[in-house]
């Protein structure tokens, strides 16, 4: 009896140990990949893309879903790993989710993508694409808003990646 409890415990140990792993991979990836996704949508350019192209957009709104998602799991695992502990870095890591969670929800960029777009259309009907300083004037608007808000969620993805790292989640 005691060698199989003993062999059970083993196996759920070796089992969260390697789950905890999987999600720094994981989160390493996911963030990788959103820097690069920002680094694009932080442009003119990139809003044309997200606006005007269904594949590109499904695919931004499918990586943010797969983001909330592992944050979602982070969360619990760390909630649950440092329930009894005063770890300032766990208590970090748990409030960048949450502003995440919270304030910068799939939904909630969605719709400020969304208006965004319209600004993209109105721009381009108004002014036309013709190379005039209206137009340009208009696009470095449209640019600077959508920077302050990718930069915040980028910041905030960021740091949940670097306290992953800081975190002894084996």
């Amino acid at each position: 009896m005691r060698r199989l409890f003993f062999v059970f415990f083993f196996t759920v140990a070796l089992f969260t140990q390697a789950q905890d792993e999987d999600i720094v991979a994981i989160i390493d990836d996911l963030t990788v990949k959103w820097d690069k996704r920002a680094g694009e949508l932080g442009k003119y350019t990139g809003l044309k893309y997200y606006c005007t192209s269904d594949k590109y957009r499904n695919e931004t709104i499918e990586l943010l879903d797969k983001i909330h998602h592992y944050d979602t799991v982070l969360y619990q695992v760390v909630t649950e790993k440092y329930k009894d502990s005063k770890d300032k870095e766990a208590q970090a890591t748990i409030d960048d989710i949450l502003t995440v969670e919270t304030e910068y929800t799939t939904p909630n960029f969605k719709t400020f993508l969304s208006e965004e777009c319209a600004k993209y259309e109105e721009a381009g009907e108004e002014y036309g694409t013709q190379s005039g300083s209206k137009f340009y004037k208009e696009v470095e608007k449209i640019e600077k808003e959508l920077n302050k808000y990718i930069s915040k969620i980028t910041e905030r993805i960021d740091l949940i990646d670097e306290h992953v790292h800081h975190l002894k989640l084996d």
